[in-house]
């Protein structure tokens, strides 16, 4: 058993797929077949069950899996930790946010690529669901999304102040507005809005709920490219987080209405509780200098290595 073996049986547990694994390993699929079959050979079991298209695992494989995870992960993390004895902190960073949320990310990830040159980032825009299921089956490393914890603190959390509403309208067809719109001001208005699969329409469709609301949606999409667009073209107005109502306001513009007195939820960072890479930590540490609080640790802990 080695390392590139586990490596190869991850993406593999991962895709579910060799076509797919193969290509992520960046191998032919006859070279994944025969280190998978050297792997179970090695620890006298089968782990997958194959067939045509689609791998499923057995017992021992998810046992593998769990433990491939952890120990490719503590391999990331060394590699980190010997780079620092050059005095330069390399390898990747993994952060997955939530499409609508108070905090513009790019200003803390360029001061991050200023610190760090050598750390290669990769950005997903994931669901609040998906966010979560990534962090805990270590697939992420930071999270930007929706504080759900409810007590049962699964990560560490980094607290970003709640996350409001606002409404985006094209120049085109906004009203004088002298004060903040509430949700009753919007009953009229052709609406495009968020997909009902995001954690923020969700937010959004309760309190409507709550006030015998009914919003005359006229689309709804999962991509904010197409949102603002939407509203750029005069398909109706938007509501959306105030922090990205306020950049497409500047990008493209639109105008802004703060949208009272709804609040989408409480944004947070998350990580997992073990196997902090410096990677990691590096990235923490600029979180918390801008943090409107300190971080929240199960215990009073602190992350650890």
């Amino acid at each position: 058993m080695n390392i590139k073996q586990l490596h190869y049986f991850h993406e593999l547990a991962r895709h579910r797929h060799f076509a797919k694994a193969a290509k992520a390993c960046h191998i032919t699929q006859p070279t994944l077949s025969a280190s998978i079959t050297a792997l179970e050979k090695n620890v006298g079991t089968d782990l997958v069950v194959r067939t045509s298209q689609f791998v499923a695992l057995t017992e021992a494989g998810e046992l593998v899996r769990r433990y491939a995870e952890r120990m490719l992960l503590e391999q990331e993390a060394l590699k980190q930790e010997l780079a620092l004895f050059h005095g330069e902190l390399s390898g990747t960073l993994r952060i997955g946010i939530v499409p609508q949320s108070n905090v513009d990310i790019m200003p803390l990830i360029a001061r991050y690529r200023q610190c760090y040159p050598d750390i290669v980032i990769r950005l997903s825009v994931l669901s609040n669901e998906a966010l979560i299921s990534q962090l805990e089956l270590h697939q992420c490393d930071i999270g930007l999304g929706f504080d759900h914890s409810g007590g049962k603190r699964a990560f560490h959390l980094y607290p970003q102040g709640d996350n409001r509403m606002a409404v985006l309208i094209s120049r085109a067809s906004a009203l004088p507005q002298t004060a903040p719109m509430t949700l009753a001001s919007l009953q009229h208005q052709p609406l495009v809005l968020p997909s009902r699969t995001m954690q923020f329409r969700t937010y959004l469709d309760l309190a409507a709920e709550r006030a015998g609301i009914t919003l005359d949606l006229v689309l709804e999409t999962d991509s904010l490219f197409h949102l603002v667009s939407a509203v750029r073209h005069g398909l109706g107005w938007a509501v959306v987080s105030a922090g990205l109502a306020r950049s497409a306001s500047q990008l493209a513009d639109l105008v802004c209405h703060p949208l009272e007195p709804l609040e989408a939820g409480r944004t947070v960072f998350m990580t997992r509780q073990h196997s902090i890479t410096p990677a990691m930590r590096a990235f923490l540490g600029l979180v918390t200098q801008e943090a409107p609080s300190s971080p929240e640790y199960p215990g009073g802990e602190r992350p650890s290595r």
